[in-house]
């Protein structure tokens, strides 16, 4: 009988250890995919962010009703950064930029206590090889781990700013002379000769 008992006893034991050392593992897999420890290194985590970034940029550029070029012209000639964004320097620093782009961004990351940059790199005056860049979002220094999507949106000479303050001229009268106080300042160059004023990639990154 006591032999039984102590049977018993040490299968309770063995049992109890199991438990404990499942809720361990459970736990490590937990801290692992957390978005601020390394789980943003982890290969599977980071593709998956990537991919989201990608989907994020796919369905953006294709809203109907607030586009990614809508949003590369969404600029504010007075602030001479884009409209509701803070400055020059962040774009739209901690807030998110407007649409359904924002919108994306917000709930797929912020929410998710992730940060990210939007960064949009356009061709040098002349189609030369040099290009520049101005941020739409910058939140601070990529960390450990962070990936980046990117996707490319063609401007045309004949299209307009669309901000709500901006004028009907288009594109490739606007000046990209920042010094100059110009009112008709818009920092992305007419690049190339014929109907194509630039071409802009959209750089997402996140970590």
């Amino acid at each position: 009988m006591a032999g039984t008992r102590g049977r018993a006893y040490t299968l309770e034991a063995v049992i109890a250890v199991i438990v404990i050392l499942t809720a361990v593992l459970f736990a490590l897999q937990a801290v692992f995919i957390t978005p601020t420890t390394s789980g943003a290194v982890d290969p599977g985590v980071r593709d998956e962010v990537r991919q989201q970034a990608s989907d994020i940029l796919v369905v953006s550029a294709q809203n109907a009703t607030f586009s990614l070029s809508d949003q590369v012209r969404y600029w504010d000639q007075s602030s001479r950064t884009f409209v509701g964004g803070r400055n020059a320097r962040v774009g739209y620093g901690s807030t998110q930029p407007p649409g359904m782009f924002g919108v994306l961004l917000n709930r797929t990351f912020s929410q998710r206590n992730r940060l990210y940059n939007v960064e949009l790199r356009y061709r040098g005056r002349n189609a030369t090889r040099t290009s520049d860049t101005v941020p739409l979002v910058y939140r601070g220094t990529p960390g450990e781990g962070s990936v980046a999507a990117t996707t490319t949106v063609t401007l045309y000479d004949n299209q307009t700013l669309t901000g709500p303050r901006a004028s009907s001229a288009e594109l490739w009268e606007y000046d990209t002379n920042a010094t100059d106080n110009d009112d008709g300042y818009y920092p992305i160059p007419n690049a190339v000769e014929g109907p194509v004023y630039n071409v802009v990639e959209i750089r997402v990154t996140v970590w």
